[in-house]
C-alpha cells in the first residue's frame, strides 16, 4: 500500500468539493470589497424555534458559485485526469460541490438550533459536514466508491486542512475569525 499515491488519490476525487466549500468565503469578501449586497438564502426567515434558519452568512451567491466553482473544478479535472477512473468528473464535480454547500448550510441549520451565531465555532460540524455529504451524496447517487481507508483518508484530511485553510484565509484577510 502506497500511502502518498492513496492521500493524492483521495485528495483529487475530493477537490471540487474543497473548491465548492471555499469559494463562498472569497465570494463574501468580494462583495463586501464591491459593496454589494449578499442574499441570505433563508430569505431573513425563523424557524419554528424563532431563530434564523441559516443566518445572513449563507447566500445565494456563495451557494451558486461554490456550485459553479466546484463544477468548473471537475470539467478541469475531466480535461486533466491525474487517476484511472471511468467517473464523469464533471458530474462527479456537480455532486460533490452540491454536496459540500448542502452539508455547510446543514451545518448553519444546525448551529442556529443550538444557539450559535454565524462564525462561533462547532468542532467537527464545521471541518466535516460539507465533505461527509458530499461524499455521501456521491455514493447514495452511485457515481462514488469508497474503500473505508479512502474515508480515512478524506475525513482526516479535511479536517486537518479545514483548520488550516482557514488559520490563513484570517491571516490573510478573507475571514474575520480563525476558524
Amino acid at each position: 500500500m502506497d500511502i502518498v499515491k492513496d492521500i493524492m488519490k483521495v485528495l483529487w476525487i475530493i477537490l471540487p468539493a474543497y473548491v465548492a466549500n471555499g469559494t463562498p468565503v472569497i465570494i463574501a469578501k468580494l462583495l463586501y470589497k464591491l459593496r454589494l449586497e449578499r442574499h441570505p438564502i433563508d430569505f431573513g426567515r425563523n424557524f419554528i424555534d424563532g431563530k434564523r434558519l441559516f443566518g445572513d452568512s449563507k447566500s445565494w451567491e456563495g451557494l451558486v458559485a461554490g456550485i459553479l466553482t466546484g463544477t468548473i473544478t471537475g470539467y478541469i479535472q475531466n480535461l486533466y485526469p491525474l487517476i484511472d477512473s471511468t467517473t464523469n468528473t464533471i458530474v462527479l464535480g456537480l455532486v460533490l460541490s452540491s454536496g459540500a454547500m448542502t452539508g455547510d448550510v446543514l451545518g448553519a441549520f444546525i448551529k442556529r438550533r443550538i444557539g450559535l451565531k454565524p462564525g462561533e465555532p462547532l468542532l467537527f460540524v464545521d471541518q466535516l459536514l460539507f465533505i461527509v455529504v458530499a461524499l455521501g451524496l456521491s455514493i447514495a447517487l452511485n457515481i462514488l466508491s469508497l474503500s473505508p481507508f479512502d474515508w480515512f483518508i478524506a475525513v482526516t484530511l479535511t479536517f486537518v486542512l479545514h483548520i488550516v485553510s482557514n488559520l490563513i484565509a484570517y491571516i490573510i484577510g478573507l475571514k474575520n475569525v480563525p476558524w
